[in-house]
């Protein structure tokens, strides 16, 4: 793939990324690996918000498969609150919160979920896509009431190990082969998400670690429609935009590509599913024809050595060079 490669060596050379893999593949197929920077297929990545996909959304699809969770069911069934807020609303991103630190002097991993609930609504429920990690928190604090286990069990018991994901993990050991999403090298191995990382490194919002070559399990997950984990009927509910009219297309957890949106670089068509993880991560999917194509990179560190500070939009924009350029290798 000429383009793609161009596409990323020039990429590197301008500081956008060091270390990156990207895969494309279709089905059981891989069309092409590229990898740059200290990077082979079982390195290690902050996944970042990838991790609302990978676990929660996963979790929640689970317990709504088995009759354990509604997506009608109010979080006051779960935590003592008066606003009327529904599981749908968690997993749609339509809660009404948009982001919140939550790295605040009382807030811990155990109350965190009560905090999240006296957080003054942003606008008003269900009116609107707002993206919420504070939503995706509070999410997974419901799943572990729900599975009884800490979140990272529940992962580890309820997906990873069905899915074969042996080096996918919260809170990593071995991080000789991991990707610094971090400044400081002695944070080699620790999320970059300032929420999770205070809540101690486990959350429904980030803190996943994965590699490319888990990731890919992952992906033949989707393509069979959410088999072993959960039926197709719940795969396909999951996989709808429920958020017709708002000003993005949300399925249930799953990041919905439509005509608006461009971080894929026109390569998908609309329908397919996927997320983004702020590290520079992301994972599209299109179930139907097979296509997909994984990014993992540092693009967000790198930008913030590049600039000194933050530049997330050259993160978006790297996203959708490198799948216009697989688009343009592949007509």
């Amino acid at each position: 793939m000429i383009n793609l490669n161009k596409t990323i060596d020039g990429l590197i050379s301008n500081g956008t990324v060091e270390h990156i893999a990207v895969r494309v593949g279709k089905r059981d197929d891989v069309i092409c690996d590229v990898f740059r920077g200290e990077v082979c297929e079982t390195t290690l990545f902050d996944m970042a918000s990838i991790t609302k996909i990978m676990v929660t959304t996963s979790l929640a699809l689970i317990a709504l498969d088995k009759g354990l969770l509604q997506l009608n069911d109010t979080v006051d069934k779960f935590y003592t609150t008066d606003k009327s807020l529904s599981v749908k609303n968690l997993l749609t991103h339509t809660m009404g919160i948009g982001h919140k630190p939550l790295n605040k002097e009382g807030n811990t991993y155990e109350n965190i979920a009560e905090k999240i609930l006296d957080i003054p609504s942003d606008i008003p429920i269900g009116t609107d896509v707002l993206y919420s990690c504070p939503g995706f928190i509070l999410l997974g604090k419901i799943l572990e009431k729900i599975f009884g286990e800490p979140l990272n069990k529940c992962f580890d018991e309820l997906v990873a190990k069905p899915l074969g994901l042996n080096n996918t993990s919260f809170l990593p050991t071995d991080t000789s082969n991991a990707v610094n999403s971090n400044l400081n090298e002695d944070k080699r191995g620790i999320v970059n998400d300032y929420n999770c990382q205070f809540l101690g490194g486990v959350a429904g919002n980030a803190g996943l670690f994965s590699n490319i070559y888990d990731i890919t399990k992952y992906v033949s997950f989707i393509q069979n429609r959410g088999k072993p984990l959960f039926s197709e009927e719940t795969f396909l509910l999951a996989a709808h935009n429920h958020t017709m009219g708002m000003r993005e297309s949300r399925g249930l957890g799953f990041l919905y590509v439509d005509d608006g949106y461009n971080q894929t670089g026109g390569l998908f068509l609309q329908g397919a599913i996927g997320h983004c993880g702020h590290t520079g991560q992301s994972v599209f999917v299109d179930y139907r024809s097979g296509l997909y194509v994984i990014i993992l990179s540092d693009a967000t560190v790198s930008t913030v050595r590049k600039y000194g500070k933050e530049h997330y939009d050259e993160v978006m924009d790297m996203r959708s060079r490198v799948h216009a350029a697989i688009k343009q290798d592949m007509q």
